[in-house]
């Protein structure tokens, strides 16, 4: 009886070393489901320790419509001043944050930058090392971040309130909308500047540097190398169709956007922007006209 028992145990407890409850498949083949603290540790092996994060360092986005504040929003993106580039563009009461990384013994790391973004009851952060392109995203779905302390990592309901990576790489896809650079701009998000310095937007420029995401989960930014094309000179490829606010189209464009009307290039360049709409339909995203 007692061999009989010890051996169901034993196949039950390898059954279970075995299982991997929160797999998932990418177009690279299955991949173990991690929690959001393993990435977490991950992402600190890269960017250093993760700051504070704090609803109250954040900046809140201006929304005005005629230089009057909005007290709720539309989707339509000529109710304000200054849009989103895509979800909901006049929405009000969200707030952006930054921080520089932190060095071992505390001290700032200029080439490490984190950016908060609250909306609603989320929280979206991305971290990103500037000298190689190594990128971090994170997400809260649904957290009183402004009334509670955000879980950092160690604290005991971090996988609670955070999203796995594998959520983030499949069902949230950040790297969608995020393709070619860690930030991207838009006339809200440009309307604020970096404390104590005022020449420089809060949210960083990014060009053609490095751009790489950091862990397993997640499918590579892609992009491509065009000769003589004006426009990749300066901007890499952008596909995608979800900046459906205001026509980016298919660049990720410069920064600052001062208002909703001075950035539609769309009929300058035509054959360099049409080079890089064909190499878009090469990776299955056709962009309309």
């Amino acid at each position: 009886m007692k061999k009989s028992l010890f051996l169901t145990l034993l196949v039950l407890l390898l059954y279970r070393c075995t299982i991997q409850p929160h797999d998932i498949t990418s177009e690279y083949g299955p991949i173990p489901g991690r929690t959001a603290l393993e990435y977490a540790y991950e992402c600190e092996d890269v960017l250093g320790t993760l700051p504070e994060f704090k609803y109250e360092d954040a900046i809140e986005i201006p929304m005005t419509k005629n230089g009057v504040s909005l007290t709720s929003g539309s989707d339509n993106p000529n109710d304000c001043d200054h849009p989103f580039a895509f979800n909901a563009p006049c929405d009000p009461g969200n707030r952006m944050g930054r921080y520089n990384g932190l060095n071992d013994d505390g001290t700032e790391n200029d080439d490490v930058v984190f950016i908060t973004f609250f909306r609603g009851s989320g929280l979206g952060v991305i971290g990103t090392k500037i000298s190689t392109g190594e990128t971090c995203f994170f997400e809260i779905d649904d957290f009183d971040t402004a009334n509670k302390p955000i879980p950092k990592p160690g604290d005991s309901n971090y996988n609670d309130v955070w999203g796995s990576p594998s959520q983030l790489a499949g069902e949230i896809n950040c790297v969608n909308c995020h393709m070619a650079s860690p930030f991207l701009h838009s006339p809200a998000v440009d309307q604020i500047k970096l404390p104590g310095n005022p020449s420089e937007l809060l949210l960083p420029i990014s060009g053609n540097e490095p751009y790489v995401v950091v862990g397993q989960e997640w499918g590579q930014p892609k992009t491509a190398l065009f000769t003589n094309n004006q426009c990749t000179a300066c901007h890499r490829p952008q596909c995608t169709s979800h900046f459906q606010n205001y026509p980016l189209d298919e660049l990720v464009m410069p920064a600052p956007f001062l208002n909703a009307n001075n950035f539609d290039h769309s009929d300058i360049a035509t054959a360099d922007r049409q080079e890089i709409r064909d190499w878009c339909k090469t990776i299955g995203i056709e962009l309309s006209d």
